[in-house]
């Protein structure tokens, strides 16, 4: 019988953890809960379990903190990471610490009953490896070579950093008298019945080529390609080859295969440049041609600059907090990528990286914050995706994610369809608003916008936007150094002329004179 201690702030994760695991309890059972990371720590050494399931997010000491200190004075003891966020430092502490798994809340107890089983399963595995390891040169080599794997992955992955190397000796005689290419493995689902080392091996590959699955991220895998420095074979024909087998034979599991492949490197610790390099091959996919399915890494290139001419909509929907329409517009947008002559994946990452940004502007323009919050974590997610589908999915969570927070925020609860119109001016006075897409937003005719307008402000539209703009233009040039045609562009004039035209019609003065007056204030 094995035990375990649960450490989560929340009780109704903790309780139903518990019970999730309760079919297993001839197996094993739960022996204490905590509710911090201090207390949890004290669990442990008082009751010594065999496992722990831990929290990321606590208040207090961090789940961080806490995995961190386990994995130090327990090295032995199989820890599982449960969080509510696929954050990507928080993924990278997990491996670290070599954590069993990184399961996302909520999680079914299918997963959790799996992930507690593998925990077990290393348990057996490690104290049956402890015995032999005491008495046999071949299972400490093996040991050496198992921790290899592990570590391989983490440097594919820039998780390592230490120095130290390879330690098996058959590892470190390959990366002696081999050079090697990355191929990073793309499938549309986790291929859980490929067993693609046997198939290697089965096919003669198996002095040739490492297969590395890649637990924290289930849809792409690793293969290293070893290539003797004075080989028969040349290092392209050899990635050819295998590429060519290796697709038709996830065809015949019924997997989609997509495969990016690095230049030839000299050592296994160029591992992770040689991800990068794979990866961005893997971005020069084009969305609009399917008939490719590898790809050879030849430099990197600049992003082409896209613009969707239902962007403001979609930011509008986002910032309004309207999911449905949210929803719909992603999948347009999605749907529009698959439609741009020579889109690649580059371009399609590139554009949502923009538009996530944009989300992240408003969020903190109405919620008074400041930074980028979890950008680079996003940015990292986003980077090893390589299938529109996958990218699309998670785009589309966050884009719903940022809607419902802002919804709370009431933005736009006004009785009135003017008031609404004038807070998005008021928000949005930088970008190209016209009439017609002001009145496409509140779902109103041109005509009866222009006609209601008037009534409530007693103004026409254009000449509304016209005095919200100045009067920003003002603000700039009493309180900033900044170029005139900086500040035209900054709130919305593209013509610095017109602009010029415009202020001095609304103030009576010149954007030079009017800055020259109110010098005081630089």
């Amino acid at each position: 019988m094995y035990t375990y201690v649960i450490i989560d702030d929340e009780s109704l994760i903790r309780k139903g953890t518990i019970k999730k695991l309760s079919p297993m309890q001839d197996m094993i059972q739960c022996v204490g809960e905590a509710e911090n990371g201090e207390d949890g720590i004290k669990l442990v050494e008082q009751l010594h379990p065999d496992l722990v399931i831990l929290d990321m997010q606590m208040p207090g000491m961090h789940g961080t903190q806490v995995l961190a200190y386990l994995s130090e004075h327990y090295p032995d003891m199989p820890l599982i990471v449960i969080s509510g966020y696929r954050d990507f430092d928080y993924i990278k502490q997990a491996i670290t610490a070599d954590a069993i798994d990184y399961l996302l809340k909520p999680f079914s107890r299918e997963a959790i009953g799996e992930t507690v089983r593998r925990a077990i399963s290393r348990i057996e595995n490690s104290e049956t490896i402890t015995r032999q390891i005491t008495t046999s040169n071949e299972q400490k080599e093996l040991a050496r070579y198992e921790y290899d794997l592990q570590y391989l992955t983490n440097l594919i992955l820039g998780y390592h950093t230490s120095e130290a190397g390879v330690s098996s000796q058959k590892l470190k005689f390959i990366n002696d008298t081999h050079r090697m290419a990355l191929l990073t493995l793309s499938f549309n689902v986790p291929p859980d019945q490929f067993h693609i080392q046997e198939w290697l091996e089965d096919a003669g590959f198996g002095d040739l080529a490492l297969f590395l699955p890649c637990s924290s991220i289930p849809l792409i895998s690793f293969l290293i390609l070893f290539f003797p420095n004075a080989g028969a074979i040349t290092p392209s024909a050899l990635t050819d080859q295998v590429c060519d087998m290796l697709i038709r034979e996830a065809a015949h599991h019924g997997l989609s295969l997509l495969v990016g492949v690095s230049r030839v490197h000299s050592d296994l610790k160029e591992l992770h440049t040689a991800f990068e390099e794979a990866s961005a091959a893997l971005d020069q996919q084009l969305l609009t041609d399917h008939s490719v399915q590898y790809y050879i890494y030849q430099g990197s290139s600049a992003p082409r600059q896209i613009t969707w001419e239902r962007e403001n909509e979609l930011l509008f929907r986002i910032e309004a907090g309207m999911e449905e329409e949210v929803s719909q517009l992603t999948r347009l947008l999605f749907a529009w990528f698959t439609e741009m002559p020579s889109l690649t994946m580059d371009d399609a990452k590139y554009y949502c990286y923009y538009l996530s940004s944009q989300c992240r502007q408003i969020i903190n323009y109405y919620m008074k914050q400041e930074g980028d919050g979890q950008s680079g974590s996003m940015t990292n997610v986003v980077r090893q995706m390589f299938r529109l589908e996958e990218l699309e999915d998670y785009y589309r969570q966050f884009f719903l994610n940022t809607a419902t927070l802002l919804k709370a925020e009431s933005i736009y609860a006004v009785d009135s369809v003017i008031d609404r119109v004038q807070i998005y001016i008021q928000h949005n006075y930088q970008k190209d608003l016209t009439q017609d897409f002001i009145a496409s937003l509140f779902y109103l005719n041109r005509s009866y916008l222009s006609t209601l307008f008037r009534q409530k402000t007693g103004m026409k539209f254009i000449d509304y936007l016209n005095e919200v703009r100045i009067e920003k233009a003002m603000e700039m040039l009493s309180g900033t150094n900044r170029r005139m045609y900086q500040i035209s562009k900054a709130v919305g004039y593209d013509n610095p002329k017109y602009f010029f035209r415009i202020f001095k019609k609304k103030t009576g003065m010149t954007p030079d004179q009017y800055r020259a007056a109110h010098a005081e204030n630089l």
